[in-house]
């Protein structure tokens, strides 16, 4: 097992930086002689493609400037990533050619990290979808964005690992690549050498091995991709907590409590944690403690994180609370995060 040591989303105002763990994959079988042919394969095809596909990509902008990358697969539809489109809109659309053009956001994925937009904009180019082709690590891609301020631009680089879970704040099953990319990137297509989206790109990260970029695969995201088309708008679930932490032997003692669990912050009113009753640091007096979620020990937010989202939305979950000197179990029914 590998450490790495952050990771973003792609976004131009990047947030937190998060601690990850992933682990390596297997190569799915490859034979060698297949290997060497994509670890030897010209930067030149990758170039033709670039050539060809770029009129496809455009930049997302929203009320305060720009937001991420996307790109035409169907007239009149625009694929990204959620994250980029998640704050609302209006969103507008800078066409390769500087053209400017409306979207309207039509559905998303929140686990999946992707959304389709809709707009009258006649494209200038469509990029096939590979849904069928799983990737292969040493596969040379290429990624055309808007990062480093830098208008719809290549980046080349090849798969490092597939099928990775490089943390609990991200999609799982991310393809992690050698893409030297950077915030204002996310959302843009990863190209197979056919000219083909393999992916879209959502996160980077710093690991011990060196810099690292994640993408979402389209692989068997034909039918997800119809529903957004159609309207279909799925979330992850939420607590409804903003600044949740560890409760570790220092902040314990800070604070005159016992050891162990994750201190509940602030409550966000009409969240799921709000409808149980749960207090917050802001209530005043003794904030609660969760200790469990379903009988699983949680001592970070990203063990809270990561066991809340083994459940969807409407599901309810069991929590054990530490109230003062009382331990008691809570029903919470999961829900998107408020506001969205």
């Amino acid at each position: 097992m590998r450490k790495a040591w952050g990771i973003f989303l792609l976004l131009p105002l990047a947030g937190a930086l998060y601690a990850l763990w992933s682990q390596p994959v297997p190569l799915w079988g490859r034979s060698e002689e297949a290997a060497w042919e994509l670890v030897q394969a010209p930067p030149e095809r990758l170039q033709e493609v670039y050539t060809k596909a770029h009129p496809a990509v455009l930049r997302i902008d929203g009320p305060e400037g720009s937001r991420g990358t996307g790109f035409f697969y169907r007239e009149g539809f625009v694929l990204t990533a959620y994250h980029v489109v998640a704050e609302g809109g209006p969103y507008t659309l800078v066409l390769s050619n500087r053209r400017r053009a409306t979207a309207t956001l039509l559905g998303f994925a929140e686990p999946m990290d992707l959304a389709v937009l809709a707009t009258e904009a006649q494209a200038l180019a469509l990029l096939p979808l590979e849904t069928q082709r799983r990737p292969q690590v040493g596969e040379a891609v290429l990624h055309i964005g808007n990062g480093r301020g830098q208008f719809i631009a290549p980046r080349y680089g090849r798969i490092t690992q597939t099928s990775v879970d490089p943390s609990p704040f991200l999609p799982s099953g991310l393809v992690e690549t050698s893409l030297p990319l950077s915030p204002g990137d996310s959302g843009g297509p990863v190209l197979d050498l056919e000219g083909k989206v393999l992916g879209v790109a959502v996160a980077i990260g710093q690991t011990e091995e060196g810099f690292r970029s994640f993408f979402t695969p389209l692989l068997n995201r034909s039918q997800a991709l119809a529903e957004m088309e159609g309207g279909k708008r799925s979330y992850w679930p939420y607590l409804g907590l903003r600044g949740p932490r560890g409760l570790t032997p220092q902040l314990a003692r800070e604070l005159g409590l016992p050891p162990g669990g994750v201190l509940v912050g602030e409550v966000v009113p009409g969240g799921a944690a709000h409808r149980a009753g749960l207090r917050g640091l802001e209530a005043g007096g003794v904030p609660d403690v969760i200790l469990e979620v379903n009988g699983v020990p949680v001592n970070s937010f990203e063990d809270l994180l990561r066991e809340v989202r083994r459940y969807g939305v409407g599901e309810r979950v069991r929590l054990t609370v530490r109230r003062g000197g009382e331990i008691f179990g809570v029903e919470v029914e999961l829900a998107p995060f408020p506001g969205r």
